[in-house]
């Protein structure tokens, strides 16, 4: 199977240790010190807000007193931010949590996940302070360049080594409520404690549990396609790719993503579909080797292979296959005849591009059928032109009238009826929403069985989830899909790590985090936990919409809430009003 593998070697890359993150030393970057530390005694440790980013290098307010408390359905995931403090170094801090206790009634502290924030560099957002790219007048490619900022983003363990004097730490805390969990009032503790200490700090805090029962991820309904990287994996933990260690180093973060409620599998058919945006450049997940005699022969196992993994980490319902228009008009090949890797020059729909990508579609078509994945399988293709489109499509077309087809792109009415899965940037969606009656072109989609979702990147620095972006933005996607009739959201790139993601989190010309949600050995973030949260509210909704069909009077000031989640008020920022009012309503309910 020559050229199915690529050794890490060959990458031009070193391996990352496999160091206890604890224990890894921390970004640092110059700061004026915070006159305020200098009347702090002791230390500190008090709830904070979901909302804010703590500096570390500056006092924070915190409630040290009373209780918080959080309302969930039964099946529901909920966060609490919490923020130590400390005018001297520390040494052995940990955090502890306890069951969570409504009379007789336990919810076990292994439902319960807590970690301390990882402090990474971040930058700026972009050109004009409302993008996520910058030219070279911004510092274009070299990030190093860029004005860089502090940012607590990666959740870790619930040990760190050492806490520097005069710094803050924030603290995340998520509580999965679980689905059998009977309804009231379950309270527990937070602690936390270090050498210093002479006994624990504890913190008070709540959830309520309501009798709805939130559904499994498996069955949620927000069409979630985030985009993943094995080859990060490979290469960050120094690892052949596909091998069984592979695999496993893939398991918690593929398990991560599954819990989101994650529906489509990312695969590719060729080498470098994207070119240098990523670290790793994606390589073909099917190997495509020309005879002596001019046929080709085709090997899946790659492919197989990791379908079947995802399947294993329940991500079942759609492979979007990667892509007969790829930015890099070449495709590579094992040649028999010279025994080495060819590349093939093309042209969009030209004689070498339908000589490799027509009998290559029509086996590939017989082999999906073989495996029962033909039908749950999409040719997926980012951000092509219409002509481009309509000649790559015309071609797979001739290759099995039967292919369905995805699209990330702009809103091309000439070719919609085509795209079984249309994804629309959110940079320019607000100009093709609506039909020339008026109505969602969403909804008349969804009742042909189609799928209709939005996505981001770096053509917009509000909403999203970069390392820099107002956490808030995470939860309002979920809200702006409700408002504006999609079926769910996009993102380019759920895990394609920069070098030092745990430290720096910045890369290419692309603000910080574009590249990736979440971190290496499963670790989360504080966005990924809040974009989480807004899937879920987009679930609850749903069943609310559904249960108050008959009664859309009780809903009335629900819709009206989800009604401010237009394109303009989430261009222009500050979505933290329209997102705790949102929750605060749907809380009611």
């Amino acid at each position: 199977m020559l050229g199915c593998v690529l050794m890490i070697s060959a990458l031009g890359l070193s391996a990352q240790n496999y160091t206890p993150v604890d224990n890894m030393p921390e970004a640092k970057l110059p700061f004026t010190a915070d006159a305020a530390w200098k009347s702090v005694r002791a230390v500190g440790f008090g709830w904070g807000s979901l909302d804010f980013r703590y500096d570390k290098n500056r006092v924070p307010l915190a409630n040290t007193g009373g209780e918080i408390r959080q309302l969930a359905w039964r099946g529901e995931r909920v966060c609490f931010q919490a923020v130590a403090w400390t005018p001297i170094e520390i040494h052995d801090a940990v955090l502890a949590v306890s069951d969570l206790k409504s009379g007789k009634k336990v919810i076990d502290a292994s439902n319960i996940k807590i970690g301390f924030e990882r402090y990474v560099i971040g930058d700026c957002l972009g050109d004009g302070n409302d993008k996520g790219y910058f030219s070279e007048a911004m510092g274009g490619f070299d990030s190093s360049k860029r004005d860089s900022v502090l940012v607590p983003e990666a959740i870790i363990g619930p040990k760190m080594s050492a806490i520097e004097a005069q710094t803050a730490r924030p603290v995340w805390v998520t509580v999965w409520v679980p689905q059998g969990a009977e309804p009231g009032s379950y309270k527990g503790t937070l602690s936390f404690s270090c050498k210093e200490l002479a006994k624990p700090i504890e913190l008070r805090f709540a959830v309520d549990v309501k009798k709805r029962v939130l559904p499994k991820p498996s069955q949620w309904k927000f069409h979630l396609d985030l985009w993943q990287n094995p080859w990060a994996v490979a290469r960050y933990f120094g690892l052949q790719p596909w091998s069984d260690a592979h695999l496993e180093a893939m398991r918690p973060l593929m398990t991560q993503l599954a819990q989101a409620g994650e529906k489509v599998v990312t695969a590719t058919l060729m080498y470098d579909c994207w070119g240098p945006q990523t670290l790793d450049l994606f390589q073909t997940m099917v190997q495509v080797t020309r005879n002596i005699d001019g046929s080709f022969e085709y090997n899946y196992d790659i492919f197989d292979r990791w379908v079947e993994f995802m399947a294993s980490c329940g991500i079942t319902e759609q492979i979007n296959c990667f892509t007969i228009a790829p930015w890099q008009k070449r495709f590579r090949i094992y040649d028999r005849a010279t025994d080495s890797m060819q590349e093939i020059p093309f042209d969009y729909g030209d004689e070498a591009y339908r000589a490799v990508w027509i009998p290559l579609l029509k086996n590939f078509a017989a082999h999906l059928r073989a495996r029962g994945w033909f039908d749950r399988t999409y040719l997926a293709v980012d951000e092509r032109g219409l002509e481009v489109m309509q000649t790559v499509i015309a071609i797979a077309r001739e290759a099995d009238p039967d292919f369905k087809f995805a699209l990330a792109g702009n809103y091309h009415p000439e070719i919609e009826g085509d795209l079984s899965d249309y994804s629309l940037d959110l940079f320019g969606d607000g100009t093709y929403l609506k039909d020339a009656a008026g109505k969602a072109i969403s909804d008349r989609r969804a009742a042909e069985g189609k799928f209709t979702t939005f996505y981001i990147c770096c053509g917009e620095g509000h909403p999203n989830t970069f390392t820099i972006s107002p956490l808030a933005e995470s939860a309002a996607l979920g809200w702006y899909a409700l408002c504006n009739h999609y079926d769910g959201m996009l993102r380019w790139a759920y895990n394609s790590w920069n070098k030092e993601p745990l430290y720096d989190g910045r890369w290419y010309n692309l603000t910080s985090g574009d590249n990736f949600m979440v971190y290496p050995q499963g670790w989360s973030s504080v966005r990924w936990e809040r974009f989480v949260e807004g899937i879920q509210d987009f679930e609850k909704v749903l069943i609310l919409r559904e249960e108050y069909a008959k009664q859309p009077k009780k809903l009335q000031k629900l819709e009206e809430a989800i009604s401010q989640f237009t394109h303009d008020r989430l261009w222009g920022g500050n979505v933290e009003p329209l997102v705790n009012n949102a929750k605060m309503i749907l809380n009611t309910l």
